[in-house]
């Protein structure tokens, strides 16, 4: 997820660090491209200043967090709060919420052929089938695959068609993977429920669709 995506999803996500625990990303993500990369990364106690440190083609990413290219992966350091604009770096000190690496596709058709691959690597991995649900807010919606892997952190494998942003802005269909410190059907409405601050909200949806 990028852009608008994450902006409205990250821009609601208020969570306590648990700084007394270990989780290395790698172990979250089962060691799936491009986690692997990340190996030794202890992504309970990660800040904006670790990424500097551990991930030097790491650079800001207004309104968003951190970003750099792992492979044929755009990667996402989230924090929240952070704005950018002006082209500063983040307080070092600021916790990363966690981690998304997205890959664009040229058609939905493509991006769903991906999804499904990730979804096979990653049960195979922890032997375990994902929870599913369709996330849905202003201009976007998204197919979500969920792992509970304890203690509150979450992997997740999302699946977003190409739609149009603004007038003329295309956004291409993508897939993504990231580990979480908290699953988004945790952070946001179930879609019968009550919503007085207008969330995005999410619906049980298949984890095997024809399209997307």
């Amino acid at each position: 997820m990028t852009g608008t995506r994450a902006v409205m999803i990250g821009g609601v996500l208020v969570m306590t660090l648990g700084c007394s625990d270990r989780r290395d990303a790698a172990d979250l993500a089962v060691g799936i491209a491009p986690f692997e990369e990340l190996r030794g990364i202890n992504v309970a106690a990660l800040r904006s200043g670790g990424v500097r440190a551990f991930r030097k083609q790491a650079q800001p990413a207004p309104f968003e967090g951190l970003r750099e290219t792992i492979g044929s992966f755009d990667v996402l350091y989230a924090l929240v709060g952070f704005d950018g604009s002006d082209g500063a770096w983040p307080d070092e000190d600021a916790p990363v919420q966690y981690i998304e690496a997205s890959r664009g596709w040229p058609s939905d058709s493509s991006a769903l052929l991906a999804w499904r691959s990730a979804l096979r690597e990653i049960k195979a991995g922890l032997a375990v089938d994902a929870s599913c649900v369709r996330l849905e807010g202003p201009g976007f919606s998204l197919l979500v695959a969920e792992w509970d892997r304890g203690e509150g952190w979450s992997l997740s494998a999302s699946l977003a068609r190409a739609s149009i942003m603004g007038k003329d802005t295309l956004l291409s269909a993508r897939h993504s993977i990231a580990v979480r410190r908290q699953a988004l059907s945790r952070q946001f409405p179930e879609a019968s429920a009550a919503n007085p601050d207008k969330l995005p909200t999410w619906t049980r949806s298949a984890c095997a669709p024809e399209s997307t």
